[in-house]
């Protein structure tokens, strides 16, 4: 049994490394590199974190009501507030 824990692991991570190794080979990820090369930057959606980090912050306010007994925030399905108990508008 010790020697399946000590065994088993390193297998799994040789098989790992080897999966990402024949993953880096394939023909999608030459032709994203290729292109990143070229200046034409990566093909698809491109997405700026810190836009949508501020989205997802507004999208979380909206989605909050706080309490007016103890200022905790709670979400606006709950009908009453987690902490003390106290019932939200």
């Amino acid at each position: 049994m010790a020697g399946f824990c000590i065994v088993a692991p390193s297998l799994l991570f040789v098989g790992f490394v080897r999966l990402l190794d024949a993953m880096r080979e394939d023909a999608l990820v030459e032709r994203v590199l290729d292109g990143v090369d070229e200046g034409d930057g990566p093909t698809g959606t491109a997405l700026d974190p810190t836009m949508f980090l501020r989205s997802a912050g507004e999208r979380s306010r909206r989605r909050t009501a706080v309490c007016r007994e103890c200022g905790a925030p709670n979400a606006t399905d709950g009908g009453r507030c987690g902490p003390c108990g106290a019932g939200l508008r």
